[in-house]
């Protein structure tokens, strides 16, 4: 009947393979290993086969006959004999051939490096779905296409053989080559574990970047957690905080909007303002400098970081050119980095500036960014003016390494001038030589930079 020739013929699943995710330099950042469960099918069992089996597996695993010959005996149906057996072991078993003896491929994901570049690898359920980093958002890509084998049963379902023609073998998934370098990721995490533990933080986010291309070299947040263990940890140490959470920038915005004064020809590098000696009423709003000077050139507001010399020279800016500027360097905007749960940020439209927007946004308030989108953005001020898609992904290859698709770095628009850039990138080393960034000094590399101390907001009111 078709009754009994469907349950003859009753197709078994054979999962596809999860492709590899390897750093720029091919390290095997995460991988799949293959299995595989040993298991019996009692209605098949006389005593001559458990024998034959029990001393078989007695002798690969080092448990007693007894043992194996109590599972089968008192058991039901299928019985598993050994979960999740090791290559090297189930190379010799899978020669031993004994009916009613069967096995099952059965994967797990490992994260080789533990919590290294986690935010960036993600994790994948008990399923092997990806759900979180690059795991989720390349699912379709390294998950393959399973097959199945349909196999010829005698009537009381018993496997007989394998029927090639009607079997489908499973299509291993892609491998995904990232842009990170798992030395410069593994020095960032030690880098920030150090930092949060010397100033008593409670987080930390690192991110480096190619300013040219792009590609995101290293990008880290602390807390982290091991992927091989998603489960024991809590959803604060699983949050991507590069990516998700917003923070106003403070100062390190003030080398931003300087250069929206250079390249609309607003300003002189060596105009003199008046500092006021760090405090200046402007409209009824006291604005203060955490170093005093009665006055300041123009390169001296940014090496000094003078609240009151970037308030004074931002009400030059007319609120379009503010906010247009703003926009082309990324903020209020997604990167989309291939990242989920990207945040966007905030910036008020021209419309809803008041009397102090520029002001309080040239010293890093009123807006808020991410991370990733400020190192965009500072990237464009250095690299000649070009605002680059952020990106993680350098290569797609297939399981046998070769290239399928090369992923290659995404103009977005320029932002200001090569001629405003250069002098940017003179300005930032400023200071970092002899401003408040002498800390970041080296001895053989030409740092520039600029630092940026912001408040965080914490139930409706500033804290330092």
């Amino acid at each position: 009947s078709l009754k009994a020739q469907a349950q003859q013929n009753k197709p078994q699943v054979a999962k596809a393979e999860r492709g590899v995710i390897k750093d720029r330099n091919g390290e095997i950042l995460c991988f799949t290993r293959d299995n595989i469960s040993f298991y019996v099918d009692t209605r098949m069992m006389t005593d001559k086969r458990i024998d034959t089996i029990s001393k078989v597996f007695s002798k690969v695993f080092g448990k007693s006959q007894e043992y194996y010959k109590n599972l089968i005996e008192s058991g039901v149906r299928n019985v598993c004999l050994e979960k999740k057996v090791p290559m090297d072991k189930a190379l010799i078993l899978k020669k031993f051939v004994v009916d009613g003896l069967y096995y099952i491929e059965d994967f797990s994901r490992v994260y080789p490096y533990g919590k290294l570049a986690s935010h960036i690898l993600g994790y994948v359920d008990r399923e092997l779905n990806g759900a979180a980093g690059i795991e989720k958002v390349f699912d379709s890509t390294l998950r393959g296409i399973d097959g199945y084998f349909v196999f010829q049963r005698d009537v009381l379902g018993r496997i007989i053989s394998l029927d090639e023609k009607k079997s489908k073998p499973p299509k291993a998934g892609k491998n995904i080559i990232l842009t990170i370098n798992k030395t410069y990721q593994n020095i960032l995490e030690e880098e920030l574990e150090k930092g949060l533990q010397k100033y008593e933080g409670e987080s930390a986010v690192g991110i480096i970047m190619n300013p040219n291309t792009g590609e995101i070299l290293a990008l880290s947040n602390i807390p982290d957690y091991d992927p091989n263990k998603y489960n024991d940890y809590s959803i604060d140490a699983l949050r991507n905080r590069a990516i998700t959470d917003t923070y106003e920038p403070g100062s390190t915005i003030k080398a931003l909007v300087l250069s929206i004064l250079f390249d609309q020809n607003l300003v002189k590098e060596n105009e003199v303002i008046n500092t006021e000696n760090g405090k200046y009423i402007f409209r009824n709003v006291r604005i203060t400098d955490s170093h005093p000077f009665n006055s300041l050139t123009v390169r001296q507001i940014l090496e000094q970081s003078s609240n009151v010399g970037m308030s004074k020279l931002s009400t030059r800016i007319s609120d379009e050119i503010f906010y247009k500027y703003l926009r082309d360097y990324g903020f209020s905007n997604y990167t989309s980095i291939e990242l989920p749960g990207e945040a966007d940020g905030t910036l008020k439209m021209p419309v809803n500036f008041t009397p102090y927007t520029k002001t309080f946004v040239s010293f890093g308030y009123e807006l808020s960014v991410t991370p990733l989108q400020m190192i965009t953005a500072y990237s464009a001020l250095i690299n000649g003016g070009t605002l680059m898609k952020p990106f993680l992904v350098k290569a797609i290859t297939d399981n046998k390494d070769s290239l399928i698709e090369e992923i290659k770095p995404v103009k977005i628009r320029n932002v200001i001038s090569r001629k405003t850039s250069d002098l940017m990138r003179n300005l930032l080393v400023g200071v970092v030589e002899h401003g408040t960034g002498t800390a970041a000094q080296l001895e053989n590399v030409l740092v520039g930079g600029k630092t940026g101390t912001s408040q965080k907001l914490m139930n409706g009111s500033y804290t330092n």
